[in-house]
């Protein structure tokens, strides 16, 4: 197996930030909720099926 692993610091630094940013992205989306500015959930469940078949005919 041909694998490289990152120290674990830099890897710690690299989840650290993505949970800051996930934290950032849910703390936007709340406050569009808040204001009104949400989508349905039945639409976007609908969008992420038609995203998987289109991902699943690109491979074949």
């Amino acid at each position: 197996m041909n694998t490289q692993l990152k120290p674990k610091d830099e890897w710690e630094k690299g989840y650290y930030t993505w949970v800051e940013e996930t934290r950032h992205k849910v703390e936007v989306a709340a406050q569009q909720l808040d204001r009104g500015k949400g989508i349905d959930g039945e639409i976007v469940v609908a969008r992420l099926r038609e995203k998987l078949c289109k991902a699943k005919e690109n491979q074949a």
